[in-house]
């Protein structure tokens, strides 16, 4: 279980209940005032070699000030949209992916962060789905950290379903790699909580997903899931195309699909591996042994590099068609894609899909 070398706690963090059942389970652990953040960071920057990595290890507790409830950003020009929605209530993540966006969005802000204000999320909710009752609000917490991963010990599923449970025009989606879904089985009653495992097969998993729990435990924790009643999903993404992928990807479908009921499958996604040009030099740096640029990459409308649309097309056409192979009505969509791409692979856009439809916006 994570344990953090050190506890920060805002001063208007103090008195909140979130706060209080952190600090519990960390008896043994220094607790310090947080009055600069920026000077912890610097502190971190002078004591370790790689700040990204050390500021994991130091938790802070503070308050999150301003609207929690924001439209993804990966909104980009030409892409198509989905209409997610996301909510940020820690910043930063206990894994070290290395193709992970937080290397360089929080390059210089990356303590790990987690937000105790959880009283005034809902409140900001409940009046947005309240005044737009025909809206069908999509709604996740995996932007800036893994959903589940640090559960144990910052309990926010305890507070998310029973509160998402009580509207039928919002959707809230628990995006992990964490096999941490003891709390999750306390609930019945999940027809709006979605819970989704970023996978990859096994070789990605071990190489440049570290920290994380293996392929195996992400599928026997969606078993649980769905055994229980929860809907589940699946996001391939990214795809990481490597010499020997496309039997890779083959067997982890396989397994997939060994492990867990396609009836049970809310929505499966694909998305290759794109970032900023400021990344690729990060990633060189903290991960040396990295796979993810044996291929060339060129850039996109949005600015992200891409693999080449030749190579796109053919890694989202036989991954989807592995899906399809083991259920041929599943929703499988296409994460920050362009149209050409959609009708290039499906041979159709996200509209002609019924389940798809209500999210989708083009």
């Amino acid at each position: 279980m994570f344990e953090p070398e050190v506890i920060y706690v805002e001063p208007l963090a103090r008195n909140f209940a979130l706060t209080e059942s952190v600090l519990s389970r960390f008896p043994d652990v220094p607790v310090r005032e947080l009055d600069d953040m920026q000077e912890v960071q610097r502190q971190i920057q002078m004591n370790a070699s790689d700040t990204f990595g050390a500021a994991k290890r130091h938790l802070a507790l503070t308050c999150f000030k301003g609207s929690f409830l924001k439209k993804c950003p990966g909104i980009s020009p030409g892409m198509v949209c989905c209409n997610y929605y996301v909510v940020n209530l820690i910043k930063n993540c206990v894994y070290d992916c290395s193709y992970c966006f937080l290397q360089e969005f929080l390059e210089n802000n990356s303590l790990l962060t987690v937000f105790v204000n959880i009283e005034d999320l809902f409140d900001e909710l409940r009046e947005i789905f309240s005044s737009r009752p025909d809206n069908i609000f999509r709604v996740g917490t995996g932007e800036l950290t893994d959903s589940l991963a640090l559960d144990r010990i910052v309990p926010h599923t305890d507070f998310l379903i029973p509160f998402f449970e009580q509207f039928d025009n919002a959707v809230l989606e628990l995006k992990t790699k964490s096999d941490q879904v003891d709390n999750l089985l306390r609930y019945q009653g999940t027809r709006n909580i979605i819970i989704s495992w970023s996978i990859n097969p096994r070789e990605i998993a071990e190489l440049e997903e570290k920290g994380t729990p293996g392929l195996d435990q992400r599928l026997q924790a969606a078993r649980r899931c769905q055994d229980h009643g929860y809907r589940i999903g699946f996001h391939f993404d990214p795809i990481i195309i490597f010499p020997g992928w496309e039997q890779a990807y083959k067997e982890t479908v396989d397994q997939l699909f060994d492990t867990v009921s396609p009836s049970a499958i809310e929505w499966i996604s694909l998305g290759s591996f794109r970032y900023k040009p400021r990344l690729k030099q990060i990633i060189k740096d903290r991960h040396r042994d990295s796979l993810l640029f044996t291929q060339e990459h060129v850039p996109s409308e949005d600015g992200k590099y891409r693999y080449l649309r030749p190579l796109r097309n053919h890694a989202y056409e036989t991954i989807r068609g592995f899906i399809r192979e083991k259920g041929k009505d599943l929703s499988v969509y296409l994460c920050m894609e362009s149209k050409e791409i959609w009708q290039g692979v499906t041979g159709k856009l996200p509209r002609s899909d019924a389940k798809l439809d209500q999210f989708f916006d083009l």
